[in-house]
């Protein structure tokens, strides 16, 4: 073999050799990059993905690697060891152990991810970061920066049509734009009595009156329209047509919603203030500040006061905030379910953004975090809501502002008379006072019309007692039972009074001999016979008194049994 030959020979072998050695590491890659992979998208991505960020990581794409998070690089290319994902992955520390959840990877797995790492963390294929990196779904317009159109070049092809008016403004060039786009024609101009029609009911809400139809028809100004639109601004009627569409948004209500739906008689301000506001044509940024911090910016004027009636302006549980305290999870789920009204109303009013979903997940789209929700709702974690009374105009504010103070000096001056009559009955009145104190307070008779009721029952027919022990066996003339008051449900008089009882006596505690049966009234419902006492002949002697209810009254959607 000649020279040339060993030489180009050679050659040949070092090709095949190190192309040999190249696709050993491909195959090795492909299979480090095919267990990492599976564990990622099984382990990882459902924290560091697209649709979550925790610690702002991504491991879903090579970009995301490299970037990695709040505390630095995740992984070192070619290092494994080194590299802070191995070291969260072998961890069993639970504050630091990756996942934080389910069950921690095995040593095997660990392994496989530090194999793909010291093998240089490859990511084949160069088109699956910009797909694992973008979401189609924020291609929707919500996402898009605002942008300034262009004003289109549009045909006037159809100014020579009856009615057809020149364009006005650049607003009509985009609306013809979209009709030419549709192969559409503009409509003629409205007459002047459509017009007005039109434009009052928009205005205002109100039809025009024939008086003013006519007056529009035949006024020959050149700037009629304009000056119909002057009058239909300047009207009171304006404010209070588009003040409704404000107050939708902010849930204005002149009750609170929930279940009893107490009405709320101060909250009017409020209203009126949003009217006020229209009709003075008040700058938005100014609007806006009254409303979330009035009394802070502006506390000197009225407006100040006013506007923030909308922080409370949204619906309110009395029963968890009145009824049920703070202490119970009925009052804590209450407090947060109205700090999170604040929170929904003040962001999605004001920034057309729906942050109250991050109360329980950060968003997917928009960057807002349930660190970010939390701390809005700190905001108004001190604010608590109550019927305040407002007076509106300054000379009854001064008057009652006058009378209050006038009261606390009366006061004052009681409390010295006090003092002194304190100190003249000396230690006498003391005693009195504190004999006074400790009587207790069940020793008080609280009137006929209160006593005892027995355990709510689901149905009427469930049978209920009462019974009586007279201490010894007494003769008994007459025996007397007297209905309840109550409050509840506006049942009032007769509450709980049984519509069907039967009442009896023995000396036997347990009614099992000598009973004897003074009144049964079991055959059909009895009227209900308010608080009037319902009086039974006895002629007896016993000890025990038994009343036992075999029908129920009712009480809401449940029944019970009640005696005074």
């Amino acid at each position: 073999m000649g020279q040339l030959a060993r030489q180009f020979l050679a050659t040949l072998l070092v090709v095949a050799a190190a192309s040999a050695t190249a696709c050993a590491d491909d195959a090795l890659n492909a299979d480090a990059w095919g267990s990492a992979r599976q564990l990622l998208t099984a382990r990882c991505v459902e924290c560091h993905g697209p649709d979550a960020q925790e610690s702002n990581l991504r491991l879903d794409s090579p970009a995301g690697l490299q970037a990695g998070g709040e505390f630095g690089p995740v992984v070192i290319s070619g290092n494994g060891q080194a590299s802070e994902l191995i070291r969260r992955v072998r961890s069993r520390n639970p504050e630091e152990q990756m996942p934080p959840d389910g069950p921690p990877l095995t040593t095997d797995e660990a392994n496989q991810l530090q194999a793909w790492i010291d093998a240089g963390t490859p990511w084949p294929g160069g088109a699956m970061e910009a797909e694992a990196s973008r979401d189609e779904r924020l291609d929707h317009w919500a996402w898009q920066p605002i942008a300034h159109e262009a004003i289109p070049e549009v045909s006037h092809a159809f100014d020579d049509l009856p009615g057809v008016e020149a364009d006005r403004n650049p607003i009509d060039a985009f609306i013809r734009a979209s009709l030419s786009t549709n192969a559409l024609t503009p409509s003629p101009v409205a007459d002047r009595r459509t017009l007005i029609r039109r434009l009052t009911f928009d205005l205002t809400g109100l039809p025009p009156s024939p008086e003013e139809i006519e007056s529009f028809v035949h006024d020959p100004a050149d700037d009629a329209y304009e000056q119909l639109v002057d009058r239909l601004l300047a009207s009171p009627r304006y404010g209070e047509r588009w003040a409704r569409h404000w107050l939708d948004v902010v849930h204005y209500g002149d009750t609170h919603g929930y279940d009893k739906d107490k009405p709320r008689p101060n909250a009017w301000p409020y209203r009126d203030y949003v009217i006020r506001s229209f009709n003075e044509d008040k700058p938005y940024p100014r609007f806006v500040e009254e409303q979330i911090a009035g009394d802070v910016l502006y506390g000197e004027t009225r407006d100040g006061h006013e506007a923030i009636g909308f922080i409370a302006a949204g619906p309110w549980d009395f029963i968890g905030h009145r009824e049920v305290p703070e202490t119970k999870t009925d009052g804590k789920i209450a407090r947060h379910l109205d700090r999170d009204d604040m929170v929904a109303n003040t962001i999605g009013t004001f920034a057309s953004v729906t942050v109250q979903c991050a109360q329980c997940h950060a968003h997917k789209f928009d960057p807002v975090s349930q660190e970010d929700y939390y701390s809005l709702q700190a905001v108004f974690a001190a604010i608590d809501r109550d019927d305040l009374r407002f007076d509106a105009d300054p000379a009854v504010a001064a008057k009652r502002q006058h009378l209050t103070a006038l009261r606390e000096e009366q006061a004052a001056v009681m409390r010295g008379i006090d003092d002194a009559v304190a100190v003249a009955a000396g230690q006498q009145l003391v005693d009195l006072d504190a004999a006074i104190a400790a009587i207790p307070a069940g020793d008080a008779n609280p009137g006929p019309a209160y006593g005892w009721h027995s355990a709510i029952s689901p149905t009427p027919d469930t049978e209920k007692w009462v019974q009586v022990d007279l201490g010894q066996s007494l003769p008994l003339t007459e025996i007397v039972l007297r209905p309840c008051h109550d409050t509840f449900n506006n049942i009032g008089a007769g509450f709980g009074f049984p519509l069907r009882y039967r009442l009896e006596v023995s000396d036997d505690q347990d009614f099992r001999e000598g009973v004897t049966l003074i009144a049964s009234q079991e055959a059909d419902d009895l009227a209900n016979p308010g608080v009037s006492a319902v009086r039974h002949a006895a002629g007896v002697t016993a000890r025990y008194i038994r009343v036992t209810a075999t029908r129920l009254a009712k009480r809401a959607n449940d029944y019970i049994f009640a005696l005074a």
